[in-house]
């Protein structure tokens, strides 16, 4: 047994680390009720006592398929698992959702924040075992997500340690079709064609890398008072599927998969 000199240290630092963590703003937010979690379903999903299946907001853990299924695992994909285990297997959760409250699965799609107050979302991306894709609609605490992840990206930390999640640059033989893929590059010309907008890295659109934000996702960038014409000539990162349409094309479905970066090259 533990001593009690040993248990009353431990608790104290436990207290300490939860005093030091980052707070959620729930502003904006609505309260989704407490649950107990009983289970993870890969790194950035569990599962309720009562059944509920529930998706962090604003993360993406490496995909973790079984065996059998058509696809592999992504590298971190069992040990991302195991983090969010860890935290959550038995523990009260509280839920906070923002806009609408489960996803096309029927997900219920939530920040969580632990039994001793810290945010489960912020917790798992400062190891390295998620990284930050907003959907459209979800915006609350991403740019504190973004501030940490790359702090864990800088420190090479769990999932970062791995070549799938390297940055590419947007002209290098890098980008690759099929992948998910985190790819950085200057912006040679944004124009918008009818109700698509076109954000081109090379001298030949037809044949280099573009991202392509359609009417829905332009929606979005217009409630958050972002403007994509005003790129040109930016550095930008963006994350998300690449696919081939002339070239490699990634498609945009929200602001929150771009950022603008500082005119460096790639890492």
């Amino acid at each position: 047994m533990m001593p009690l000199r040993a248990i009353l240290i431990l608790v104290a630092m436990l207290a300490g680390q939860a005093a030091q963590a980052t707070e959620l703003d729930l502003t904006g937010l609505e309260d989704c009720g407490t649950v107990t979690a009983q289970g993870a379903i890969g790194g950035a999903r569990f599962t309720t006592n009562g059944g509920q299946v529930v998706k962090l907001a604003l993360v993406k853990a490496p995909e973790l398929w079984k065996k059998g299924d058509p696809y592999r695992s992504w590298p971190h994909a069992e040990a991302a698992r195991d983090a969010l285990t860890a935290l959550t297997d038995g523990q009260e959760i509280s839920l906070y959702c923002e806009g609408g409250k489960t996803n096309r699965e029927g997900e219920l799609v939530a920040h969580a924040l632990l039994a001793d107050g810290r945010w489960l979302q912020h917790v798992l991306v400062e190891g390295g075992n998620v990284f930050v894709f907003p959907r459209p609609t979800r915006r609350r605490g991403l740019e504190t997500l973004y501030r940490t992840e790359d702090a864990a990206r800088a420190e090479g930390k769990g999932l970062w340690a791995y070549d799938n999640m390297k940055t590419v640059d947007a002209l290098s033989s890098g980008v690759r079709t099929g992948w998910f893929q985190i790819v950085e590059g200057s912006v040679v010309a944004a124009n918008q064609v009818g109700t698509t907008l076109y954000l081109n890295f090379g001298e030949d659109w037809r044949t280099d890398f573009t991202v392509e934000i359609p009417s829905t996702a332009l929606r979005h960038f217009g409630k958050a008072k972002i403007d994509p014409l005003t790129f040109e000539g930016r550095r930008v990162e963006v994350r998300g599927w690449i696919d081939f349409k002339g070239g490699p094309r990634l498609l945009l479905q929200g602001p929150g998969q771009l950022r603008l970066m500082k005119d460096k090259p790639a890492q």
